[in-house]
Order: structure tokens, then C-alpha cells, then sequence
């Protein structure tokens, strides 16, 4: 085979995360100062509650300490809204409001890679819970590592954490057999690039620009057929 391991990214690679704006409407609605809250109004608040998770998470490496600042977040949207609701409330509708959504062939290609006897590692900007969420998924078992930004304390494009996916994985010396998979033409292709890794950037709507990629597909279907070179 062209490579024996595989990393993979998580967020736009294997699954979509979405927001329930209605439904945070819908259960906070009663707790409105103002009684006007809308999803065309919620929408934007809500969506940054998303965006400060994502740059602010890798701070909080404790269970205790992320769902203290994972309730500040939610704080913060709803007094930008009017809402006054018991912050457990407010901790119960951020986390029903999130869904993990797995794109058609994720299952499928890790089933075929695990089947070929590729070693498979997710490497991943993301909270000390995405193990949780890859067991929920029923996917944990497809990966022989898990290498998250907030448990190493580094961020992709940063070297240290695929460094440190390289060592678990026993590859420190053997670059070349290993790939990079994800969706991102900064934290993924130019990140993976200079720790020396192939890569395939995977743009599923076609937009986006990576000229350090080694290769380049819609999905995820063709990567078995890659790996084999």
C-alpha cells in the first residue's frame, strides 16, 4: 500500500455539526425579558456561541472547567438576547441545541480502511469530549488514537500536535507512509505539510484553494483507493 496510516480530521472531514436555532427558540422563548425572541434574531447569537466554543475551548482541559465555561457561553448568548433563564436550563438547551452529523460515506470508508488493516488516527482542533462523541457515533473502536487539540494543548496548523500523532502512532521516522485527511486548507494541508505528511484535502463543495495538497477530492469515497496506491 502507497501508505499504511491515516489521519484523519473530524469537523467537515467525517461529520457536519449543526445548530438548533429553532429549537433554542422554542425552549427559551418563555424566558424572554422582552418576549420577541425569534430564530432570525437568535440565529447570529447563537452561532457565535459556536464560534467562541471553537477558539476558546483548548483553555479548558478539565471536564469541570469545560462545563463551567461551556455555561459562560451560554450566559453570554442569552443575556445578548434577553433571556433570563436558571442557568441549568441554559446548560440543558446549549448542549440538545448541538447535533453530530456523519457525511453519507464516513461509516462505510472506515470500515473498508479498518478492513485493509490501515491504522487509523484522528487528529482534531476540538473539546476534551470528542472521544464521548465518537462513542455515541459508534466509531471509537475504528481508531487506533485519538489526538485532540485540547488534550494536547495544541492546535492544528501548530507542528506540536501532529508531532505528537506521529509519535503515537510510531511514525516519527516513517512520514512517508502516512496521510493526512481533512477539509481545511490552513490547519489541515499547510499544518500537515510542514510536519512533512501527504495530505488530501477533502472540499465537498468545491471551494476550497490548497496548492500544498498532495491530492484533492469531493469526499471521502476515493481515499480507500488512494491508500492503496
Amino acid at each position: 500500500m502507497r501508505y499504511d496510516t491515516v489521519f484523519l480530521d473530524v469537523d467537515g472531514t467525517l461529520l457536519w455539526v449543526d445548530l438548533d436555532v429553532e429549537g433554542y427558540v422554542r425552549d427559551l422563548a418563555p424566558y424572554s425579558a422582552n418576549g420577541g425572541l425569534s430564530v432570525e434574531k437568535a440565529s447570529g447569537p447563537v452561532r457565535e456561541t459556536m464560534h467562541r466554543h471553537i477558539q476558546e475551548n483548548i483553555k479548558h482541559r478539565t471536564e469541570d472547567d469545560l462545563a463551567d465555561f461551556k455555561l459562560h457561553n451560554a450566559e453570554i448568548t442569552a443575556e445578548a438576547l434577553g433571556i433570563e433563564a436558571p442557568t441549568n436550563v441554559l446548560a440543558e438547551v446549549a448542549d440538545r441545541g448541538i447535533s453530530f452529523n456523519p457525511y453519507p460515506e464516513s461509516e462505510s470508508v472506515l470500515e473498508e480502511l479498518r478492513a485493509m488493516g490501515v491504522s487509523l488516527y484522528v487528529v482534531s482542533n476540538w473539546d476534551i469530549l470528542l472521544e464521548g462523541v465518537l462513542t455515541d457515533l459508534g466509531w471509537r473502536d475504528y481508531f487506533d488514537g485519538v489526538i485532540v487539540s485540547a488534550v494536547v494543548g495544541s492546535e492544528k496548523p501548530e507542528r506540536d500536535i501532529f508531532e505528537e500523532a506521529l509519535r503515537m502512532s510510531g511514525k516519527l521516522d516513517r512520514r512517508e507512509s502516512v496521510i493526512h485527511v481533512g477539509n481545511d486548507p490552513v490547519t489541515d494541508i499547510r499544518g500537515a505539510a510542514q510536519s512533512g505528511l501527504d495530505t488530501l484535502l477533502v472540499s465537498r463543495k468545491n471551494n476550497a484553494n490548497a496548492p500544498e495538497a498532495t491530492f484533492a477530492a469531493p469526499d471521502l469515497n476515493g481515499l480507500p483507493a488512494l491508500v492503496r496506491g
